[in-house]
């Protein structure tokens, strides 16, 4: 009697002493997740404005600012009627493809050079989730590698342009004319159902960007631009021609 009392009050503790966060919860269908986080960004683009009437002196750059429309704004034109709209193909396995919808808004789209989504840039940038609340920002301009960063971005910058780029008196960069606008991208072009920091799992995310430079890149050397490399079949992942494990944008052989 005092054995079996014994092995039940071991499973007890075995049973109450597991904690939840031990439990994995499998990752969700990529497809019902894209629909999801569709209609999540469209009530979002639906209900706020960014203040367009800011930037329509050509001579400002204003920073980019959005907010609900309420009350004194409630007359204001969404955000939804002045987004471009763009469907990216996501590979999630060998053989099957999901579409996720990306929306990008052009405050102003500067006057300079487009980048490709493999080239570098040199931005200043502030991520919100759709509460507004900010996870991540940029206290003074910083040099990306698109490459490394996640595909909703690395499309959604594209519509931009750089500016223009002198030195004052004091011999201080002064940038000017350049692009401003923000990405709005499902977390299937994100981090899907990796929280990261501040940011939640399966959250679609919000980026304000000011583009100040673009520089074409080159990452193995070999003269050939990686824009030229990196995706030939536009699946969104690097090709390997060769298939020596190197990408071929990073393989100089």
């Amino acid at each position: 009697m005092k054995k079996n009392l014994a092995y039940i009050a071991l499973f007890i503790f075995f049973i109450f002493s597991c904690k939840k966060e031990d439990v994995v919860e499998p990752p969700r269908d990529f497809g019902d997740q894209a629909i999801a986080d569709e209609q999540s960004l469209e009530d979002f683009l639906s209900t706020h404005f960014y203040n367009y009437e800011d930037f329509l002196d050509s001579e400002s750059q204003p920073e980019l600012v959005i907010d609900t429309l309420s009350g004194e704004n409630a007359d204001k034109t969404p955000l939804i009627e002045q987004v471009r709209k763009e469907v990216i193909r996501l590979k999630t396995s060998e053989d099957s493809f999901v579409d996720h919808t990306v929306y990008t808004l052009v405050a102003r789209e500067g006057s300079g050079v487009s980048p490709s989504s493999v080239d570098s840039i040199y931005l200043s940038y502030e991520g919100i989730l759709l509460n507004r609340k900010r996870f991540d920002r940029s206290f003074a301009p910083v040099w990306f590698d698109l490459t490394s960063l996640v595909r909703g971005f690395r499309e959604g910058v594209t519509v931009l342009k750089s500016g223009e780029f002198s030195v004052d008196e004091y011999n201080v960069p002064v940038f000017s004319n350049y692009g401003q606008g923000a990405i709005f991208m499902p977390s299937g072009l994100g981090y899907f159902n990796s929280a990261r920091g501040a940011i939640p799992s399966y959250s679609p995310l919000i980026f304000k960007i000011d583009l100040y430079l673009v520089k074409q890149t080159d990452h193995d050397g070999d003269g050939i631009l990686s824009v030229d490399e990196f995706d030939r079949d536009g699946d969104g992942i690097a090709d390997d021609t060769d298939q020596d494990g190197i990408p071929d944008y990073l393989d100089a052989n």
